[in-house]
């Protein structure tokens, strides 16, 4: 919470005194990628060679454009493509009639007609690299379906490859599995409708479907949605039915108390699903030929038997050795290109400006915030803060968590961000282009949750405080490795507290209710878990728990805090106090 680095990954100036700063740390601390040469570490004379959907200028491209510019060949057969995978199929695939082309007064009366967004990306792991997706205008239909469906999240897939790494040594693999049309293999309680320009058809999808002799005077063809469609709001939750009814008569169901995790009845398979992406863990392979028996007879399915992309995250897996490295390649560079981000010659070592706490002056130990008086950004200047926010706040939160106390100072802001909000802003940037390739190392461990839990006292804007939570996978040794983190929690409290004791008891009590579905997922993967260790370097908060001091003006401690002594009673959690130079 108040330093400048995260200790998984530490920044050292150079290659020399990397070395030196290794002395005291464990030995699993991992050090960013340095080099020798790194002024500038980036340039822009290259921008845009892997993104095509946008122009020079950060500009996201339409498919009117780029149906007329240098790649307008390969964007029409991916556009041909995509409607004949909509439709009855086209020269080069096989449709899944999710659409029909018909008549505008075959539309029944009184149903609401919406419109068509295309969404052009390019997928390189894909065998289609150039991508055009056709989805649906929700918004103009009314929707009778529950539309809630669940996802898996970072922490979710974070656990499970853990533990696959920790049971690697008894056979455990990771495969990843992606279904393709999973949106478009979903059958309707109802069909909706929609239209488009007869220019957003391709003329051979125009000549085979015989459009001109259908399409309006002002050149609208009219579709109905007979299949779920990317767009509608219903299409998840029932891509999500239909995913259950399929694995169910295998033995797979859903984890109770998870998101996206899934287990079979008799069986060791546990996996995630993102959407239509599938993260397994199998211990042989008739355990993965089953469920891929299971997702066959529903869909088409392509596998990548290594395991090494999952979720937008590039996993090196090294089973023999014990550890498995999660990063995003490119991701950093990709989005620095988009937001337009113009480099400086020199390098940023730190996210957000550190002010170091002045120990042994009584009433000085955390200087006050002060307060921002600079000039409020232009609705175009916020619009850009918030997205750049949005897209940085992911990163943070799936790989460089370094990042997230400045993240969360930001945030708070963007809703009227000011000068200092955009300049605050610009320091992040400079820091991940310093370090645009930062990794995460999951170690085999033996699956037990720890938690380092601490606190900043008046650290935020309005008399706010922040809390933090360090969640690793180790042991129960009385000085365990340190291993990467599955998650990272840093949060402004919304109440004022009257003290850095009441903070940090603030801290363990939220740090304590994000443990307990974590042991309940951990638990449903076969790992077992005793009372989880949660340090806090605060002996107020220790003694407050243990019930051993003496309480005076500590009502709000009442109203909020007695969960704790409770979960401990249950000898679910277990808290204990230790020096604060140990909290990572």
């Amino acid at each position: 919470t108040r330093h400048h680095f995260s200790p998984t990954i530490l920044e050292p100036h150079n290659s020399v005194t990397a070395l030196e700063h290794t002395s005291n740390l464990p030995n699993n601390v991992r050090f960013r990628n340095t080099r020798p040469h790194r002024y500038p570490l980036r340039s822009l004379k290259n921008q845009n060679t892997c993104n095509h959907i946008y122009s020079v200028t950060g500009k996201k491209q339409s498919i009117d454009a780029l149906l007329k510019g240098d790649s307008k060949e390969t964007w029409t057969i991916s556009l041909s493509n995509e409607w004949g995978r909509l439709a009855q199929g086209n020269s080069r695939v096989k449709g899944t009639s999710t659409i029909r082309f018909i008549k505008k007064n075959a539309i029944p009366l009184g149903r609401d007609v919406t419109y068509a967004t295309f969404v052009c990306d390019y997928k390189p792991l894909k065998k289609e690299k150039h991508r055009v997706r056709i989805t649906v205008g929700g918004d103009r239909l009314t929707c009778m379906d529950d539309t809630g469906s669940p996802t898996a999240n970072l922490v979710e897939i974070k656990l499970l490859l853990n533990s696959v790494i920790s049971d690697a040594h008894l056979g455990a693999r990771f495969v990843s599995i992606d279904l393709q049309n999973f949106f478009l293999a979903t059958p309707m309680n109802r069909k909706e409708y929609m239209r488009v320009k007869l220019k957003h058809l391709p003329d051979d999808i125009v000549l085979q479907y015989d459009l001109r002799s259908i399409a309006t005077s002002d050149d609208w063809v009219y579709i109905e949605i007979q299949k779920g469609m990317y767009g509608l709001k219903n299409a998840a939750i029932l891509a999500y039915q239909n995913l259950k009814n399929v694995l169910e008569p295998f033995g797979y169901r859903p984890i109770v108390g998870t998101v996206g995790m899934w287990k079979h009845d008799t069986r060791k398979t546990r996996f995630c699903v993102t959407v239509d992406d599938f993260g397994v863990k199998c211990f042989c392979d008739s355990e993965l030929n089953h469920l891929l028996k299971a997702l066959n007879s529903a869909y088409k399915c392509t596998i990548d038997y290594k395991g090494e992309d999952y979720c937008g995250l590039h996993l090196a897996w090294n089973y023999d050795a014990g550890y498995v490295d999660i990063s995003m390649p490119n991701y950093i560079n990709k989005s620095l290109d988009r937001l337009q981000y113009k480099p400086h010659t020199r390098p940023q070592f730190s996210p957000h400006v550190h002010i170091p706490p002045k120990y042994g002056e009584k009433g000085k130990q955390q200087p006050a915030t002060p307060l921002d008086l600079s000039a409020s950004l232009s609705p175009k200047e916020t619009t850009q803060v918030q997205s750049t926010v949005g897209t940085s706040l992911y990163y943070g939160r799936a790989i460089d968590s370094s990042i997230l106390p400045a993240l969360n100072d930001i945030s708070s802001q963007q809703a009227k961000p000011t000068m200092e909000t955009k300049k605050k802003l610009q320091r992040v940037l400079d820091y991940l282009a310093t370090y645009p390739e930062a990794y995460i190392r999951f170690h085999a461990s033996k699956m037990i949750l720890r938690v380092d839990s601490d606190a900043a006292y008046l650290v935020a804007p309005k008399a706010r405080s922040r809390v933090a939570g360090y969640y690793y996978l180790s042991s129960l040794d009385k000085s365990p490795r340190l291993n990467g983190a599955v998650h990272v929690e840093c949060k402004t409290l919304r109440h004022v507290v009257a003290s850095a004791a009441e903070a940090e008891t603030a801290g363990v009590f939220h740090n304590a209710q994000i443990v307990l579905p974590i042991r309940r997922i951990l638990e449903a993967l076969n790992h077992p878990q005793p009372p989880t260790p949660i340090k806090t370097d605060n002996s107020t908060t220790s003694g407050f728990i243990h019930n051993n001091i003496h309480q005076k003006k500590s009502k709000s401690w009442d109203m909020r805090f007695y969960w704790l002594r409770d979960k401990k009673t249950q000898q679910l959690l277990n808290f204990f106090w230790e020096k604060g130079k140990t909290n990572y």
